[in-house]
C-alpha cells in the first residue's frame, strides 16, 4: 500500500478534478459520507447521542460539514462549531446547506470554549485541520484541541488528527488524540510515523472514488508481505550448503560478547549455508551458548578488543565469503577503524554495517569516502542516535523527520539504509518502505544484533540489498509479534526472537 505526502495527495486531488473531471464537491461529499459511515457502524442508533463537529476553514472542515449533515438525519443533538465563516469555496457549499437545514452552528470564541467544558458529548468529529498544516497550532485552535482531548467523547479525526504534520507525524504545537482516524485513498506519512500513528487511534483507509490512473510517482509504501520477494526462500531438493552463502561476522569483544552471539545465531537460523564468527579470544567463553553450527575464527586481541594485526592474520578467510557483517559489539576503537577501512579498500564483498561499524563512519571521513566508492552491495542499519552521529545532527532532528534522514544516509553512501525505530524505514535512496510490524518488546539491547544477522543471511542467499533488507526487517518484527501470542512485551528477549524465526519464516512462505 502506498503512503503519501501532503503534496502527493494534493496533486492526486487536482488531477482527479482537472483531468478526470470529478468536481471537488463530489470528493468532499464522498469523504464526509465515509466518516459518517464509520460512526454509524460503530454506534448504530445515534438518535440519543450528543455529537459535536468541529470544522476548520479548509476542505477538512468541508468534509466535517458533510458529516454533520448526515448526522443531523440520525441524531436529535448535533452541534457544529466553526472558526470562521470565510471557508474554502467547496466547503461553503456544504456550510450553506447546513444553514438551510437549520443546523445549530456556533462560531468558536473564548466564551464558547469555556462553556464546552460544562457539556458532555458522546461523539466528537475533528475536521479542524487537514493534511496541509505546516505552522504550529496556537490561539483558539490550540484551546479547542485541548478541550477535545479533555472530553470523554469518542473522537473521530478526518484524514489526520488536527495538529499533526502529515509529512512527518510530528505534533505542531498541539494535536487531537483520536480514537479513530478515517483517511482517504491511501495513508499519509503522518498517519504511519509516530507520534502521529499513536494519535490516530485506529486508522481506517477509505476509497472516495479517485481513479487509480491519477496516481503516479509515489515511492513510499507500507511494508507488507505482498512487497516481499519470497522466491529464494523456497528450497529445491538437490541443493547443498554452498547454495545458501557464506557469511563472515566480525563482531564482539570481552565487553559485549553477547552481540556477536546474537548476530551469528540469527544468521544461521535465517538460512545461510555457513556462518564464520570472527571474534576476540576473550569473548569466546560466551559461545558455549551459541549454536554449534557457527564456525568460530578467534582473532588476537588487546584488552579484549580485536586488533588490526590479529585481523590481518585471518583475512584470508574473507576471500571465501559471500557476505561480511561488521560492527556488533566490537567497541569504538582505532583498531576497529583500521579493520573496516582495510576491508573497504581491499575487498568487494556485500557488507552489512551496524553498531561500532557505524561509529567508524561517524568518526572517520576516509571510511565515509571508501564506503561511498564501495561497489558491492552495502546495507547500513543505524538507530536514531547512530544516524545523528553520522550526519552530525542532533538526535531530535532524526526523530522529527526519520524519512528524510534515511534518504540522506542512503544517498550519501549509495547504499540501502535500514533506519531502526518504532517504524523502521528501509530505502535505497529512491524506493521507501515503512515497517508497521513489531512491538515495544523489541526495545531491548541485542535486537539490532539479531536484525544484522538476519539481513546478512538474506544477502548470502542471493537477495539484492533492498530485497534482503525488506525481508529481514519483516521477518524480525513478525517473529516478535508472533511471540506476543504467548508472551508479554516485558519478557520478550532478542534470543526469543531468534528462536521464533521458525514461525515467522513459515508464515511468510505460506502466505
Amino acid at each position: 500500500m502506498y503512503v503519501l505526502t501532503s503534496e502527493q495527495m494534493k496533486q492526486i486531488d487536482k488531477k482527479a478534478t482537472s483531468e478526470i473531471g470529478i468536481p471537488e464537491v463530489v470528493l468532499m461529499e464522498n469523504a464526509g459520507f465515509c466518516v459518517y459511515e464509520e460512526i454509524k457502524k460503530d454506534f448504530g442508533d445515534l438518535k440519543q447521542k450528543k455529537i459535536a463537529v468541529f470544522c476548520g476553514k479548509g476542505n477538512n472542515g468541508g468534509d466535517g460539514f458533510v458529516v454533520a449533515r448526515y448526522l443531523l438525519e440520525e441524531s436529535n443533538y448535533v452541534q457544529v462549531f466553526i472558526f470562521d465563516e470565510n471557508v474554502s469555496a467547496s466547503s461553503k457549499v456544504f456550510l450553506n446547506i447546513l444553514k438551510n437545514l437549520g443546523a445549530n452552528i456556533q462560531k468558536i470564541n473564548e466564551d464558547v470554549i469555556a462553556r464546552l467544558y460544562h457539556e458532555r458529548f458522546d461523539i466528537i468529529v475533528d475536521g479542524i485541520f487537514g493534511i496541509g498544516l505546516t505552522r504550529d497550532v496556537d490561539g483558539l485552535y490550540k484551546e479547542t484541541i485541548e478541550y477535545i482531548n479533555s472530553s470523554q467523547a469518542y473522537i473521530y479525526s478526518i484524514d489526520i488528527p488536527s495538529g499533526i504534520c502529515s509529512d512527518t507525524g510530528q505534533v505542531k504545537g498541539a494535536a487531537v488524540k483520536a480514537n479513530k482516524t478515517i483517511t482517504f485513498m491511501y495513508p499519509k506519512i503522518g498517519n504511519i510515523l509516530y507520534p502521529g500513528a499513536y494519535l490516530c487511534g485506529k486508522l481506517i483507509v477509505k476509497d472516495i472514488g479517485i481513479p487509480q490512473k491519477v496516481v503516479d510517482k509515489v515511492n513510499a509504501k507500507i511494508l507488507v508481505r505482498e512487497e516481499l520477494n519470497v522466491e529464494k526462500l523456497y528450497r529445491y531438493p538437490d541443493t547443498h550448503k554452498g547454495d545458501y552463502g557464506k557469511v563472515g561476522i566480525i563482531a564482539g569483544s570481552k565487553f559485549f560478547p553477547g552481540a556477536s552471539v546474537l548476530c551469528a545465531n540469527a544468521c544461521v537460523k535465517s538460512g545461510c549455508g555457513l556462518c564464520f564468527l570472527f571474534s576476540p579470544v576473550e569473548s569466546m567463553s560466551v559461545h558455549n551458548f551459541r549454536n554449534p553450527e557457527i564456525i568460530t575464527v578467534p582473532i588476537e586481541s588487546k584488552n579484549g578488543v580485536v586488533t588490526f594485526e590479529g585481523f590481518k592474520e585471518k583475512e584470508e578467510f574473507l576471500k571465501r565469503l559471500d557476505v561480511i557483517a561488521f560492527g556488533c559489539g566490537l567497541t569504538n576503537s582505532l583498531e576497529v577503524e583500521k579493520i573496516l577501512i582495510h576491508i573497504l579498500k581491499n575487498f568487494q564483498i556485500p557488507i552489512v554495517i551496524d553498531a561500532d561499524g557505524l561509529n567508524v563512519l561517524a568518526n572517520n571521513k576516509e571510511a565515509q569516502t571508501l564506503l561511498r566508492e564501495y561497489k558491492a552491495y552495502k546495507i547500513l542499519t543505524p538507530h536514531y542516535k547512530e544516524a545523528s552521529r553520522i550526519l552530525s545532527c542532533d538526535v531530535s532532528e532524526v526523530a522529527k523527520n526519520p524519512l528524510d534522514v534515511a534518504l540522506q544516509l542512503s544517498k550519501k553512501f549509495d547504499c540501502v539504509c535500514i533506519l531502526k525505530g518504532a517504524r523502521t524505514i528501509i530505502t535505497d535512496g529512491n524506493n521507501i518502505y515503512i515497517n508497521i510490524l513489531g512491538n515495544p518488546g523489541m526495545a531491548k539491547g541485542g535486537s539490532g544484533d539479531v536484525l544484522t544477522g538476519v539481513v546478512s543471511a538474506m544477502l548470502a542467499q542471493g537477495y539484492s540489498s533492498l530485497d534482503a533488507a525488506k525481508l529481514a526487517v519483516y521477518l524480525h518484527s513478525l517473529s516478535a509479534d508472533i511471540l506476543l501470542e504467548r508472551k508479554s512485551m516485558q519478557t520478550i528477549l532478542p534470543s526469543d526472537i531468534i528462536e521464533n524465526l521458525d514461525f515467522a519464516f513459515k508464515r511468510v512462505i505460506e502466505g
